[in-house]
């Protein structure tokens, strides 16, 4: 498999050296340029050879939301995914507007981050469960984000299409369960069978994909 080449951005030394030893431990992912702000890793000698650009929210110079508006134009290619503090739903559709492809809190797990750089290769955006399905059929229904798959002449059951829509109505895998009389082991064996036809990683890559075919109402 081709490597995944990396770029940071991060105003704080220790946690961007961190942070660039942990990526390299990743499978596939080798870091290639590191900067303390976006226009220092925007005007390095690697930015062609970048495949994702990891960036802090708040740099001094240059910070996330600038970097992705740059990029967006200049290197379209270049996937971005913001970490910061900040997990307000209008820090998040700001940067997603402005050209990020994911955004995650620096809390989160080291798993998170690897699932998120594969995903936004795969399927262009990667949310985790703690944005709300609601932001994300909103972003989608007004076109703001444009998830990409990797099949898009796949046929769904109707089994399949309820169990979506009571995800998107933000019912638990029992209560969905209860719903359609199946067992639980059963939904996640739909769940699982959904997600590896349509490459998407949880729920929410599911309804990110139920909303753009049409499959369910935002």
């Amino acid at each position: 498999m081709k490597k995944i080449n990396v770029g940071i951005a991060e105003d704080q030394e220790i946690f961007r050296s961190a942070l660039g030893h942990l990526l390299n431990s990743f499978s596939n992912v080798s870091v290639i340029a590191m900067a303390e702000n976006g226009k220092l890793l925007i005007d390095h000698d690697e930015i062609d050879n970048i495949d994702i650009a990891i960036v802090d929210y708040k740099m001094p110079i240059m910070g996330g939301i600038e970097i992705s508006k740059v990029l967006k134009k200049s290197h379209p290619n270049i996937k971005v995914i913001i970490l910061s503090m900040f997990e307000d739903e209008k820090f998040v559709e700001k940067a997603i507007e402005n050209g990020a492809n994911a955004y995650l809190s620096k809390d989160d797990d080291l798993e998170e981050l690897e699932q998120a750089i594969h995903s936004v290769l795969e399927n262009e955006y990667y949310f985790n469960d703690r944005i709300s399905k609601l932001f994300i059929k909103s972003m989608i229904s007004k076109g703001k984000i444009t998830p990409k798959f990797i099949d898009t002449e796949l046929s769904f059951t109707q089994m399949e299409i309820s169990i979506l829509d009571l995800i998107s109505k933000e019912y638990t895998t029992q209560e969905i369960a209860d719903q359609l009389f199946r067992s639980t082991r059963t939904i996640d064996k739909y769940r699982t069978e959904m997600m590896r036809k349509t490459g998407t990683k949880n729920s929410i890559g599911l309804l990110m994909y139920g909303i753009k075919k049409g499959l369910i109402k935002p």
